[in-house]
């Protein structure tokens, strides 16, 4: 018997000795449901056994009127109480397998009772008027728990926009003029021996700053791809002066870390993608290299290879990263080994959805001990109709 034909038998037939029945079940139904409750669901205080105990009641004499009543309106009382039920346990920071769970234990439980009332087995209508009236219960609780959860998160994820546009706006734009200002002063300040412990420590705040200007920028970044905003723009460009303005952006990170920026790229290569995804990419990837690399040298590599792509790998000279880290390197907010560096862990992932958008391939390569080396192979033949934003 399908899902409307059971309807059907809800709004067509009454079974009122079945309703006397659930009635009559109650009180058994609510002692042994909080037993069972207590012993499967220990996260459950007793503020919520006290809610346990007056909600049932009303669920259940909204399945006892649904036995006994005829026509549309016959589970309205239980949609009701079972939508109120819902918001509570929404309320009271359930989850909705918790909510289910609820809903699995008193489904024997009141079979059980039932039958216990009757004094016969039921027949297979009222077994299934019985399971449908509970099986709209289910539904309408879970529906509106999950209605209130979608309305949180829309409400998150706007509070969350609105945090990232003051960071973009004002807070960004405000601390890239104080690095200005650092810099104007520092140029001053560089001319007396006698403010040399003074530099030490603007470039320390210049460190602080830039570190957290990047950190913005890739919440900005991850930001604007959750929202699909990420437009592609292929142009044809020189790949050696792309990663030579990258290689630029990073000098201070690389020279602080006393690693040096090798590259390796014809100066011929040129292509056709999109500078500002690129960028994304390379920025995320060589600042993990230097991060983590030892002192030593970064290599930036370009090769056009004989199928026709494109391939830059970046290799680092760092602890490298176990091979059982290497699947979740692009997840969000994942981090393999961080040994001891600061980070948010959406670095590579913005590189991998940039990638991703410019059908391009990102992976990575490691030896725990030698380092590590990251390829962006580049489609071959690429061109501006090709490079299009799936979203």
């Amino acid at each position: 018997m399908g899902k409307s034909e059971t309807l059907k038998l809800l709004r067509n037939q009454s079974f009122p000795e079945l309703a006397v029945a659930v009635r009559d079940s109650a009180e058994a139904v609510l002692g042994r449901w909080i037993a069972v409750v207590r012993e499967t669901m220990p996260t459950a205080d007793e503020l919520t056994l006290n809610q346990l105990r007056d909600d049932l009641p009303y669920i259940l004499n909204g399945i006892a009127h649904t036995m006994e009543a005829k026509g549309e309106g016959a589970t309205e009382d239980l949609k009701a109480v079972s939508n109120a039920h819902g918001a509570v346990r929404y309320h009271q920071s359930y989850n909705v397998s918790e909510v289910l769970l609820e809903y699995s234990i008193l489904r024997p439980i009141l079979q059980e009772e039932v039958i216990k009332k009757l004094g016969r087995a039921m027949s297979m209508d009222e077994a299934i008027a019985l399971n449908q009236g509970i099986d709209v219960s289910v539904r309408r609780s879970v529906m509106n728990f999950v209605n209130h959860l979608t309305r949180e998160m829309q409400m998150n994820a706007e509070a969350q926009s609105k945090y990232l546009s003051f960071l973009s706006h004002d807070l960004r734009g405000g601390l890239n003029g104080v690095i200005l200002m650092m810099e104007v002063l520092r140029r001053e300040l560089s001319t007396e021996p006698r403010f040399a412990g003074s530099l030490e420590d603007l470039d320390l705040m210049r460190r602080a700053i830039l570190d957290t200007v990047g950190t913005m920028d890739r919440f900005l970044h991850a930001e604007r791809f959750r929202k699909g905003k990420v437009q592609v723009k292929p142009a044809m460009m020189d790949l050696k002066t792309v990663l030579g303005e990258i290689r630029g952006q990073l000098a201070y990170q690389a020279k602080d870390k006393g690693v040096e920026i090798e590259e390796e790229v014809p100066a011929d290569l040129r292509i056709v993608s999109d500078r500002e995804l690129l960028a994304m990419i390379f920025q995320n990837v060589m600042s993990n290299a230097i991060k983590y690399g030892k002192k030593g040298k970064v290599t930036v590599s370009a090769r056009r290879q004989p199928n026709g792509v494109v391939r830059v790998s970046v290799c680092d000279q760092g602890p490298g990263i176990a091979k059982d880290k290497l699947s979740e390197l692009f997840a969000p907010f994942t981090r393999g080994e961080t040994h001891g560096q600061p980070g948010t862990g959406l670095g590579l992932s913005i590189a991998r959805q940039a990638a991703d958008l410019l059908g391009a391939r990102l992976w990575a390569e490691s030896v725990v001990g030698s380092g590590s080396t990251f390829h962006l192979e580049l489609p071959a033949e690429a061109h501006a109709e090709t490079l299009v934003n799936p979203a």
